[in-house]
């Protein structure tokens, strides 16, 4: 049986597909095998796809006939049958270096109780460009993202991922497959933006979490990304979704709402609130809390003064 099982879910990114399926072949550390997915693609992705349907690491490829909706759908049906002890999710548009899964495993084994091992990120454009690092949970943490750590869990949970998704990037992840309550998927199948950062939380009440500073993963940002998407319709579910996960939070662990380290979710709101409603009524949101809605009206009357003026 291999160590790893390395899931690649793929949806229209030929583009990226041979240079993302290169990199995880090319990788120093070599136990593991491969499960490609695709998601009904409609560009050229089947062909490339076939092109490494023979490889030696390459142990399953699976069509889909009907596109699912849903990344997680297709985290679901990779987890399912995948035979290693860890799995890599390496989403079909990013990129890694060839020494990531040898570090991410290396300090996943320097603790049995780890079920998440992850590294920093390289942010790339769509051809490949090398931005900045990913500064993604900076703004609401004052740890060190320049240096390792490792941290309990349910620590992990109340002092990082309730204020964010701290993990930005799931192909910067090894995690323990034990440890998946196959379940989450009931909760998570139908989001599409944040329910990565459920699937974390989740993990995160089973162990313990290793972060490496070391810049091993390189997340692709294109047009195409979720974090791009400008549509009313889908800007709403995103917030939907963000809720979702901070009303599971607030339900099943000891944590205290903190508008300040809300700000980034607080300044999305009010940047598109407009889009998300069609109106410019007050950014008054009855999912917060009384005093986010006070820092709003604050933001919000703060602006139209300042238009005024000018």
């Amino acid at each position: 049986m291999p160590i790893v099982s390395v899931i690649i879910p793929n949806y229209n990114h030929a583009a990226y597909l041979a240079q993302r399926i290169n990199s995880v072949l090319n990788q120093s550390f070599q136990d593991f095998e491969v499960i490609i997915l695709d998601d009904c693609s409609t560009d050229d992705s089947k062909t490339i796809i076939e092109q490494y349907r023979s490889h030696e690491k390459v142990s399953c490829v699976i069509y889909n006939e009907v596109n699912s909706g849903s990344p997680f759908k297709q985290w679901q049906k990779g987890i399912d049958v995948a035979k290693g002890e860890w799995i890599w999710i390496a989403e079909s548009d990013d990129v890694t270096e060839k020494e990531f899964l040898q570090t991410v495993m290396d300090n996943a084994k320097s603790d049995s109780d780890i079920v998440i091992s992850y590294c920093a990120s390289w942010r790339i454009d769509k051809n490949g460009k090398r931005d900045n690092r990913l500064a993604w949970a900076d703004d609401i943490s004052k740890r060190n993202w320049l240096a390792d750590s490792k941290n309990d869990g349910l620590s992990e949970i109340s002092n990082q991922l309730f204020y964010k998704n701290v993990i930005a990037n799931a192909s910067a992840v090894l995690f323990k497959k034990e440890a998946v309550d196959m379940s989450i998927f009931k909760l998570i199948n139908n989001m599409r933006f944040a329910g990565d950062w459920l699937f974390w939380i989740k993990l995160l009440e089973k162990g313990k979490i290793y972060y490496s500073a070391k810049i091993l993963n390189n997340f692709r940002s294109h047009d195409n990304t979720t974090r791009n998407l400008k549509n009313a319709n889908l800007e709403k579910q995103r917030f939907e979704e963000y809720f979702k996960v901070l009303n599971y939070l607030k339900n099943n662990h000891e944590v205290r709402w903190n508008y300040k380290k809300h700000k980034w979710m607080l300044h999305d709101w009010l940047d598109r609130y407009n889009l998300i409603n069609e109106k410019t009524f007050l950014p008054l949101n009855s999912q917060f809390p009384f005093f986010y809605n006070m820092f709003l009206l604050h933001r919000f009357f703060k602006k139209k003064t300042s238009n005024v003026k000018r």
